[in-house]
C-alpha cells in the first residue's frame, strides 16, 4: 500500500466525497468497473503497479458526477477530471486492504 505524502487538498476531500455520494468506495468502484475500467481498478485495489487513469476516462465513467462536482465548485469538468486522475487511484489503494475496500 503506497504512503500518502501530503494531505487531501480541500477540493482533493470534496471530489472523494461527491464521488462516493455520501456512500462506501464500492459504489464508486462498481461505477468504474461497468464502464469498463475493471482492469484499472484491480490494479489500484492490488499490490503491484497502479495503471493510469485518464480525464477521459473520467469523463466516460463518472460524467454526471463529474459535472455536479465542477458546477458547484465553479470550475471546468475538464479541471476536475484531471484531479480525479491524480487522486482516485492513489486514494482507492490506500483505502484497499488485500484488493478489497473494508465495508464501513
Amino acid at each position: 500500500m503506497a504512503a500518502i505524502d501530503t494531505p487531501a487538498t480541500p477540493l482533493e476531500q470534496f471530489i472523494i466525497a461527491t464521488l462516493y455520494d455520501g456512500s462506501t468506495a464500492t459504489a464508486a468502484i462498481e461505477e468504474l468497473r461497468q464502464a469498463g475500467l475493471g482492469d484499472k481498478v484491480d490494479s489500484w485495489l492490488g499490490s503491484g503497479e497502479n495503471q493510469p487513469l485518464t480525464a477521459d476516462e473520467v469523463g466516460k465513467a463518472l460524467g454526471d458526477t463529474v459535472g455536479r462536482v465542477a458546477a458547484l465548485l465553479g470550475t471546468s469538468t475538464d479541471d476536475v477530471a484531471e484531479r480525479v486522475t491524480q487522486t482516485l487511484p492513489a486514494t482507492l489503494e490506500a483505502l484497499s486492504t488485500h484488493g478489497e475496500i473494508p465495508q464501513q
